[in-house]
């Protein structure tokens, strides 16, 4: 009698034995995972329950009780696809959310690294035992990556989101060690990149500007102020009128598909500005006030990244430059980062000084120039107004006269480009 009554008190409780809870898996798909309590009440799990309803999932739980195989062996080994369900999902991925507590993340980096484990890492290693994947696996991956085509540089940054997760997974007791400790990179295969000449920016900023972005502001004044200050794409979008002093700009926050938010490295920065420039900025604040300055419909939202991106190119194509040197030189919005960073450099400003007008931070390279202002910089205004000289070859005590635009006005398409991921 006392038997029958345990069990059956037993049979209430079962449903207690487990918890439920839906979670989105790199697939896209919601799936079902359940927590399991052992002898001594201990959380273990999660596990999935393969199912996409949470009562679909509670009679698989239940099923697996009675049968005595609800909590998996203990030293089960999850395959890299188990292990990878979850990761890089923004709001539940724990590795997000203990990073997080210690460093500023984006949303960016998540999507990127859940991309790079749907379509690089699950078709190759998803089915392997996590402790199966050895240092000899991965370098059998790199050959795999190296005969698909892949550069080496673009395998490298796969390496690296892969190298996280199995460092994550040896620090949380999956695996007894990480196996990506020792692996050495592939070597460098990145071509060295021809930057935008002086002779070029002056022939699409300063000799005949209207025709190389026809008489188009916006599309012009975006890529001069990143080829001025070192600015990305983002920092660019993101100015706002409000950002707009006497004689600088203050870099704060960015503007991409996540919206309005910090700049990459979270750190503000002002950056003086030569007073022609300032001047055209102005323009764009008395149609925009203190919204985006870069935009088409008074200041509400910028223009889409692709504005600056496409004009750039077809300006150049207007300055004489054929689409295959385009290409084989790799130009693109970014080029104005490494133009602006080597010429600061020619122009005699230190490393240090030029990485804190541009804000291109690296950890070897921080202590040393974070506790600059660009704004006491005061040779930073007289190099960018050798830039914008109309008398070739000047530089910052060139004493070229400086060409000021005249009638500047903003050309509006009939409908704005598409943002198309580059």
């Amino acid at each position: 009698m006392v038997t029958s009554i345990f069990q059956k008190l037993r049979g209430i409780a079962m449903h207690n034995d487990f918890t439920v809870f839906s979670r989105v898996v790199p697939s896209g798909k919601k799936v079902v995972y359940y927590y399991a309590y052992d002898e001594n009440g201990k959380r273990r799990g999660p596990w999935s329950t393969g199912q996409a309803s949470k009562t679909a999932a509670k009679n698989y739980c239940n099923a697996l009780n009675r049968k005595g195989k609800l909590l998996p062996g203990l030293g089960a080994m999850p395959t890299f696809a188990e292990f990878a369900e979850g990761w890089w999902e923004w709001d539940s991925c724990p590795y997000l959310k203990e990073r997080g507590k210690r460093f500023s993340l984006t949303q960016a980096y998540a999507k990127r690294g859940k991309m790079v484990v749907v379509n690089q890492l699950l078709p190759y290693f998803g089915k392997m035992k996590m402790d199966a994947i050895t240092q000899e696996e991965i370098e059998k991956w790199f050959d795999f990556m190296v005969n698909k085509g892949y550069k080496n540089t673009y395998t490298n940054g796969i390496f690296a989101i892969f190298r996280v997760m199995m460092n994550w997974a040896a620090k949380k007791k999956v695996i007894p060690s990480d196996p990506t400790g020792d692996v050495i990179l592939l070597k460098n295969d990145r071509k060295p990149l021809k930057i935008i000449t002086q002779d070029e920016f002056k022939a699409l900023f300063v000799k005949d500007w209207r025709k190389a972005w026809g008489d188009d502001l916006i599309a012009c004044l975006g890529n001069k102020l990143a080829a001025l200050t070192g600015m990305r794409a983002g920092e660019v979008l993101g100015l706002r009128g409000e950002c707009v002093q006497e004689s600088h700009i203050q870099v704060c926050k960015q503007y991409d598909k996540f919206g309005y938010r910090d700049t990459k490295t979270k750190d503000r920065r002002n950056i003086p500005i030569p007073p022609q420039v300032m001047g055209e900025l102005r323009e764009l604040m008395a149609v925009n006030g203190d919204g985006y300055l870069f935009s088409h419909n008074g200041g509400s939202k910028p223009v889409p990244t692709r504005y600056f991106y496409d004009a750039f190119l077809e300006a150049l194509e207007k300055i004489g430059m054929g689409k295959q040197e385009i290409k084989e030189r790799g130009l693109c919005f970014h080029a104005w980062r490494h133009f602006c960073n080597t010429e600061l450099q020619k122009a005699g400003l230190t490393i240090q000084k030029v990485q804190a007008v541009t804000g291109h931070k690296t950890d070897r390279m921080s202590e040393w120039y974070s506790h600059f202002d660009p704004m006491d910089f005061a040779e930073v205004p007289k190099i960018q107004e050798g830039w914008l000289s109309d008398e070739p070859g000047d530089g910052p005590d060139g004493g070229g006269k400086s060409q000021r635009p005249v009638e500047l006005r903003i050309v509006k398409p009939e409908q704005e480009p598409e943002l198309k991921m580059a």
